[in-house]
């Protein structure tokens, strides 16, 4: 039985549960993300932690208008990807 066959049971089960049942799979939910599910969340803390790129710096409106004329210029000349080049590409990172 696949994953998607399970979760669809399931849900029939909890919309056919009793509120004891439902107490019971709630608890045993909540237990199992704080131990695995928590773990892998992304805080605040975490993102401000990130020490700065110093090479990153805020553009002037002069710096944005020549990188988009640049970017137009490159796609005009077809000096550019499709998404499923890229989809192709990523398999391979």
């Amino acid at each position: 039985m696949g994953a998607e066959q399970i979760k669809e049971i399931l849900h029939l089960r909890i919309e056919q549960a009793d509120e004891s049942f439902l107490r019971i799979l709630h608890a045993m939910t909540e237990a199992y993300a704080s131990e695995h599910l928590e773990e892998r969340q992304i805080t605040d803390e975490m993102i401000m932690a990130v020490p700065a790129d110093p090479s990153l710096k805020q553009l002037t409106e002069e710096e944005l208008l020549a990188r988009l004329e640049e970017g137009s210029a490159q796609v005009k000349k077809g000096d550019y990807i499709t998404i499923d080049e890229l989809e192709e590409e990523v398999k391979e990172w």
